[in-house]
Formats: C-alpha cells, structure tokens, sequence
C-alpha cells in the first residue's frame, strides 16, 4: 500500500472514530436529559397530586378526588397514573376506590420498602418511562401527617405511579444523531477533499524520491525528482537530491570506463554499477595483493603454489593439474598437481601439439563435445582446460576436473576472473623465467651445454646434505683429455674445442639421467655417479676412456685420435663430502697422468704422502 493510500486511509478511520465517538456521546446525552427531564416531571406530579388529596382530605372532599386524579392524568406526556393505599390507610379510612390498590410487584415494592422505583420499558415502537413515587408520614410536614394518621414518623402511606410516554423523545434523539451523522459525512467529506488537494504534492514529491531511491539503490541513477510545491525548503531538497544523483551518475560512469580498461572483457551477472564497481576494486586489490606477493618470491615453483592457492578459492576445487609447455621443444611437465595420477597420456608430455588447448590457444570444454580431447585418460567426468601464453616460447596450461555438471560450470563462469591473476601474474612469470635462463647459463658450459664449475661450487653443498639425509652413495670421476695442449698448439682451439665437445657427449652417453656430469675447466670433467658401487663407478670409468679412445675427429686429410685420464674417488665410504671426494679424484687423476695416462687410477690416502704429489 502507498503512502497515499495510507494516508488517505488513516484520516478517513480518525475522523470516522471521531465521528462515531460524537455521536455516542450525544445519543447518551440526549437519553440522560430526556430520562431526568421525566423524572423531574414525576417528582412534580406526585407533589401536586399529594398536595391535591391533602386539600381535598382538609376540604373533606375525598370522594371528589377521582375527577382530581382523572385531571392530572390527561397531562401532557402522561399516559397513565394511579394511586396506591398502604395497608395502615386501609385499616384507618377504608379500601378507597377501586384502582387505588398495587397493580404489580412495582408497587408492592415500594409500600414495602419505601424507596422510589424508576424504570423504562421500551419496544420498537414506544419508550414508556415507569415512576412509582412513595408517600411517607412526617410530623413536620405542613399539614401534619401523624395528626389524621394513625402511623409512625416516616411510616408509607401510600404511592402514586406514573407512565410516561418518552417515544417523541427517543425519536427526537434518533433524530439528532442522523442530523449529525449528516453534519459529519459532510465534514468528512470536505476534509478528506482538502487533504487530497493539499497534500498530494507532497505525497507525489515523497512518492517520486522514494522510486528514484528504488532505483539508485539497483544502479540506475537516471530519475530526477520533480515537484510543483513552491515551498522553498522542498524545492531545496529536490535540487540537492538531483545534484547529489547526477553526481553519483557521473562519478560511477567513470569509474566504469576506467574499470573497463584495466579488465578487459569483463563478464558479471551484476547489474547495479555500485555493487560491480565495488566487486571489481576488491578484485583488483587482491590482484594487486597477488602480484606483489609472487613478486617477491625466489623461484616458479613458489609462485606455481600461489596461483594453486588462487585456483582453490575461485574455481572451489582440489582437482587440477598446471601444466609448464614448451613451445621450442615442443614439451610440457607438470608443474603442479595434487592427483595421485596423470590424466593425460603420457605422449603428450613430449610432444605438446597434441594437448588441444596449447595447439589451438582456446579454453577446451569437455561437456560441449564428448571426448573432445582423444589424449585424456583421467577418471574424471568433465575436464576444462585453460591455455595462457606467457612468452613465445613458454605458456601455461590448467586443467580443472570434477564430475559435477554445476562444478563445470562454475569454471566457465569464473575462467575470467583467473585470466586477470594470470594476467598479472605474467609479467613476474616472464621474468621468473628469465633470470631462470640466465641462471641456468651461468651453471652451464656453453660450449658442451654441461654443468659448468660454478654450479658444482653452488649446489656441491646441496647435495652432500640431500646425500648424508638419505644415505645416498657417489661415485666421483675427474676426467682429463691426455697432451691437450699439444692439441690446441698444433691444430688450433678450434680442433680443441671439438675434442672436448666429443668428450662431453661420450660421457653423456654413457651415464645415466640421475647422474650429473659438469666441466670442471679447460679440458676436465666431473661426473658425479648416483647411488654408485665401486666396482660400478670403475667399470663406467673404463667404458668412458675405451670408447671416447676409439673415437676420432677429422683434420686436415686425417683422423685424430686422444686419450683421457681418470681418476676415481668414493662418497661417502672414503670422503666426509663430496667436495673432499672431488678433490681425492683430482689427486688420483694426477697419480694417472703421471703414471703414464690413459688409464683409470683410484683415489687412495697413501697419494697424500707421496712427495711427488
């Protein structure tokens, strides 16, 4: 219900109660007066039809009295009257006439008790008021009573009753009131008129700003209060209310424009521009939260945690895998995944062409094609993949899986809402990833694309703790290619370089993926033997010296062939660390060259001693 309504409603019920409460008062009024004016008259009745006997008792007319009687009945307003002898009146003057004797219990009550009884009998038709009025003996009333009468002071003489016809007056009264329902109607009526003519601007002024209010609080700022009232404080209000509105339009469309070019292809469900606004600044601060946080992390794999822990609270799942591709070599690893198992075939991982997101660079959903991707194997109902390219050579891929439908489709809702924190989270990536190259170059030779000595100098330490915490063995080798000064001074660096290139992917091919295999400097290499035996390390030190002595590089019309020497050393068994171990190989790769080269010599503590050393 409107205000309107309401108003009109409530005015229309107060002046009706008003009304109604006037009326009642006046029906009472009007009884009251109508009922004491009868009694009054009865009182003066029974007093002149008392005064009356007197006189004709004194006048010792008595017998005249009926004529009295039959005079003062035909009284205007009297209907009927009669008196009544007690019983003392009786004994002492006789029966009386014959209607001078108790017609009711009315009557008999009151020679009984002396008290006046008033009483009002009415039907549709009539109203008839009843006064029975007693008469006492007193000796003090002029005549006296008790000098003609054989009572006692204050005994009952006798009654008069009296019906009085009062219909005229409960008409009249029925009368008044309608005269004044009239009065009241008509009141009513012109002050309902006069409050719809003065205050529906008012109420049309309250009605407009409570919809522009309406509408403002659901975004659209768009309707002005209008108003004809003259009135100078409502028009004041109506102006500041619409500049107030117009400035909020204003304000809230440049913050969309500006919100609009830092999000792009912003997709909501949210139609009020306040609440939008809102929702989008508080993304943006957890954005710019996020990036300042992985801007200070050390590595990618701390910054592949945060964007896990992105994708739980957006996407509200546990199951999903980020995916590392590179383009160049056409590979992809996990970079992060909380599944027991891959969900994708194992030929993908090297060959990244046939993960359909990084192919095609489009989000892949499951539900719109049944296998869609042939190369998903996982046990999942629904996959959403979701392609970022980082730089030309490096992308991201996410893979979200669940077996609810409503889950699916909350990741396609919330896919942008992710892209903008991968969009910012780029930038650290791609430099992430570049100090990560430039870190990796500074570790590797580039000329055998090995481990060079400053990554043995950084990481050595690393692994004899990661070796001492799981009890893990190595075997150290320390090569050198035999006379390779004379190489270098008689066919160039060049022929050197070659040798040395040749020596590396010998040695390459021989040990395995979880040994590490560094150029020490110069012509010297480390290698590194996991989990190696002894007999283990000196067998795999003789297959790298036969078969690297069996090759030959091709110069100048001739095949060239070198030698190495290699001394052999063991951790932990005969070394407190691995560093110590390196150099007990160096120490036996020296007792090699000097016992001849081209052989494999083992590291033993009598070398320390020997004053050739």
């Amino acid at each position: 219900m409107d205000t309107n309504r309401k108003l009109f409603l409530f005015t229309t019920t107060l002046l009706l109660l008003f009304s109604i409460a006037i009326m009642i008062n006046a029906g009472i009024n009007f009884r009251q007066y109508a009922y004491k004016n009868a009694i009054e008259k009865s009182k003066m009745t029974a007093e002149i039809v008392r005064d009356g006997l007197t006189a004709h008792m004194i006048n010792g007319i008595m017998d005249k009295r009926a004529f009295f009687l039959r005079s003062i009945a035909n009284t205007k307003d009297v209907k009927n009257l009669w008196i009544i002898r007690a019983k003392s009146v009786i004994d002492q003057f006789g029966e009386g006439l014959s209607n001078e004797h108790p017609r009711d219990e009315i009557d008999r009550k009151v020679l009984k008790t002396g008290e006046a009884v008033r009483k009002i009998f009415e039907t549709t038709d009539v109203a008839i008021l009843r006064v029975t009025i007693p008469y006492k003996a007193s000796a003090y009333s002029e005549p006296n009573c008790l000098e003609c009468h054989n009572v006692k002071e204050g005994e009952t003489l006798g009654a008069i009753s009296l019906e009085f016809d009062i219909s005229d007056v409960r008409k009249e009264g029925i009368f008044t009131l309608l005269k004044i329902a009239a009065i009241t109607l008509v009141f009513i009526l012109i002050a309902m008129l006069a409050v719809k003519i003065l205050f529906r601007p008012y109420l049309e002024f309250f009605n407009n700003l409570q919809e522009s209010l309406k509408r403002a609080r659901n975004g659209d700022f768009s309707l002005k209060v209008t108003t004809n009232i003259q009135t100078k404080d409502i028009r004041l209000v109506a102006d500041l209310y619409n500049q107030l509105i117009e400035k909020f339009q204003n304000t809230i469309g440049t913050i969309e424009q500006k919100l609009a070019i830092l999000l792009k292809n912003s997709q909501t469900n949210c139609s009020d521009p306040l609440e939008k606004s809102s929702n989008t600044i508080d993304m943006l601060s957890k954005i710019h939260h996020f990036k300042n946080t992985i801007e200070l992390d050390k590595s990618l794999p701390q910054i592949y945690n945060r964007i896990a822990h992105i994708i739980r609270q957006i996407m509200e799942t546990e199951n999903f895998i980020i995916y590392n591709v590179e383009s160049k070599d056409n590979t992809r690893e996990i970079a992060y995944s909380n599944l027991d198992k891959p969900v994708c075939e194992v030929s993908t991982f090297n060959n990244a062409s046939k993960c359909r997101a990084f192919r095609t660079m489009n989000i892949v959903l499951s539900d719109q094609f049944p296998e869609l991707c042939p190369y998903f194997c996982g046990d999942f109902k629904y996959y959403h993949c979701i392609p970022y390219q980082v730089t030309e050579s490096f992308s991201l891929v996410i893979t979200l899986l669940t077996n609810d439908k409503k889950q699916a489709d909350h990741f396609k809702r919330q896919t942008p809402t992710l892209n903008y924190y991968l969009e910012n989270a780029k930038p650290v990536i791609e430099s992430k990833l570049l100090m990560e190259q430039l870190r990796q170059k500074s570790l590797h030779d580039g000329l055998t694309g090995l481990y060079n000595r400053k990554f043995l100098e950084e990481f050595i330490d690393q692994v004899t703790h990661q070796a001492e915490r799981q009890e893990t063995k190595y075997g150290v080798l320390m090569l050198d290619i035999d006379f390779f000064k004379k190489v270098n001074d008689t066919y160039g660096h060049d022929v050197g370089d070659k040798f040395i290139k040749l020596l590396a992917d010998t040695v390459k091919s021989i040990v395995r993926d979880s040994d590490i295999v560094a150029r020490y400097g110069g012509e010297e290499f480390v290698v590194l033997l996991h989990e190696s035996t002894p007999e283990g390390a000196i067998k795999v030190a003789e297959k790298i010296r036969t078969i690297f002595a069996e090759k030959s590089i091709y110069i100048n019309g001739e095949h060239v062939k070198k030698s190495i020497s290699i001394g052999v050393a063991f951790f932990p068994s005969e070394a407190e660390t691995i560093r110590e171990a390196i150099k007990h190989a160096d120490v036996a790769l020296y007792k090699a060259k000097e016992r001849g080269r081209n052989r494999v010599i083992v590291f033993e503590q009598s070398m320390f001693k020997e004053n050739s050393y």
